[in-house]
């Protein structure tokens, strides 16, 4: 009887192996066990990434408080209010009642100020956590701004490009796209913890930061970010689930630099350094997304 359980024992090893030394199979098995484990966490991930931007600011309204008031102090205006209340309500008609919702939000004030008001649109139940990181804040335009070269300052900037300008004492595009790059290592590494396939993850930022969100999540170059136009206050950009294969597609309809006629402008450049700091803060957008909310930093 043990040598019958001994050659039984010594059979199952040499199976066991051969079938490792197959390593076709050992491969094929692998892959498949891999492909079922993927596909499990991508038709879990979260339903939609929505990436909002704060309300109207108070430099929004009044350009010169840059010169005073440190950009992370500055909060929102009783537009910038309504509009994120509005904005709250949009996006209720938007997330099922049945959904949840996990919120990163920029440390500056008036990001944090139009994430709340969001929220009070939302049962508590619904909000699992809010969470602020400083790595989605907005860029660093260098301390207090001169009021004297400022208007040269942002001229520079539009010849140079947004993506690869610095600001003195400060950062450029190029920066804030690390940052970006940073926390959507660490936003992938929390999908697929937290696997969830009715959660909505929303950010609040700002426009810079929305802009090169898109460009580091589909690979855009430079090129094309330099075509984006900065989203509304409160405008908000919808990144939905695919069930079939876990990828998010874009929902939303951005607005781009129109193409000017060649009597008026040669080059996009151009049409950069036309614009003036005042529409640097306050974009004229025209396209909706959806839920009827236009977009605009």
């Amino acid at each position: 009887m043990i040598l019958v359980i001994v050659i039984v024992i010594v059979i199952v090893i040499l199976i066991f192996l051969w079938f490792l030394s197959q390593h076709s199979i050992v491969d094929l098995f692998c892959s498949i066990i891999v492909r079922r484990s993927k596909r499990y966490r991508c038709r879990h991930r979260p339903k939609r990434i929505i990436l909002v931007r704060h309300g109207e600011s108070q430099g929004n309204q009044d350009t010169s408080i840059y010169s005073h008031v440190p950009d992370h102090a500055i909060g929102l205006t009783g537009t910038g209010q309504e509009q994120a209340r509005h904005c709250g309500e949009e996006l209720k008609k938007l997330i099922g009642p049945d959904e949840t919702i996990i919120c990163f939000v920029s440390p500056f004030r008036r990001s944090k100020e139009t994430c709340d008001l969001i929220c009070q649109a939302f049962s508590q139940d619904n909000i699992l956590k809010i969470r602020e990181d400083p790595r989605i804040r907005e860029q660093e335009w260098g301390n207090f701004q001169d009021l004297a070269s400022r208007e040269t300052t942002i001229m520079e900037r539009k010849k140079i490009g947004r993506f690869f300008y610095r600001f003195r004492n400060g950062e450029s595009g190029a920066d804030v796209y690390d940052r970006v790059s940073s926390f959507i290592n660490s936003l992938n590494r929390e999908m697929d913890n937290c696997l969830k396939p009715n959660n909505n993850i929303i950010i609040v930022s700002h426009g810079l930061f929305m802009r090169l969100f898109l460009m580091r999540f589909y690979r855009w170059s430079v090129e094309k970010f330099h075509t984006l136009e900065n989203f509304d206050n409160c405008g908000y950009c919808i990144l939905e689930r695919d069930n079939n294969d876990g990828n998010f597609v874009l929902k939303t309809d951005l607005n781009t630099y129109p193409e000017r006629k060649p009597t008026l402008s040669n080059s996009l450049e151009e049409t950069f350094v036309k614009q003036s700091f005042h529409a640097e803060v306050n974009p004229s957008i025209h396209t909706e997304c959806i839920g009827k909310v236009k977009k605009s930093e």
